[in-house]
């Protein structure tokens, strides 16, 4: 019977390797294995009627699974899961200095409302992450107008 449930616990761990094998899985594999692990052996202590030891994998199951929280983050804030944990903070701040927007917008130095206005549009049409440019190039040419036109 241990061995049974050691073997599927083995085959769901494999089966959600295969499952979930794109780029971000690869940092949490460890924290699904050991929930697969802690939680089968809870399973099979449980099965055999001894409640100590099948408490003590349980609890350290939950422990990873929340994270070390006390409940998951998405029960008390829908879509909190979705975040990834290491996005940098994000700045309230405009820092870039009027000669760096200008370099951003590729205009002269003497460019009025009209060509900044201009120049913004044509670069968000390249580089708008919705048409698969890129987030951070899209934020640059954003701080850019906003630092040119006073935003």
């Amino acid at each position: 019977m241990p061995l049974l449930i050691f073997g599927l616990a083995g085959l769901i761990a494999v089966v959600a390797m295969l499952r979930f094998s794109n780029i971000g899985f690869g940092r949490s594999l460890p924290r699904y294995l050991g929930m697969t692990l802690t939680g089968t052996a809870a399973i099979f202590f449980a099965v055999i009627e001894r409640w100590v030891p099948a408490v003590f994998f349980a609890s350290i199951c939950w422990t990873i699974y929340t994270g070390g929280r006390a409940l998951p983050r998405d029960w008390m804030e829908p879509g909190a899961r979705d975040a990834p944990d290491d996005e940098p903070p994000r700045r309230g701040k405009v820092t870039m200095s009027r000669d760096e927007a200008l370099k951003v917008l590729g205009l002269p130095p003497d460019a009025g409302e009209d060509a900044i206005r201009a120049a913004y549009r044509r670069l968000m049409q390249q580089n708008h992450p919705d048409k698969g440019g890129s987030d951070y190039l899209a934020s640059k040419v954003n701080e850019a107008k906003d630092v040119l036109l006073g935003d």
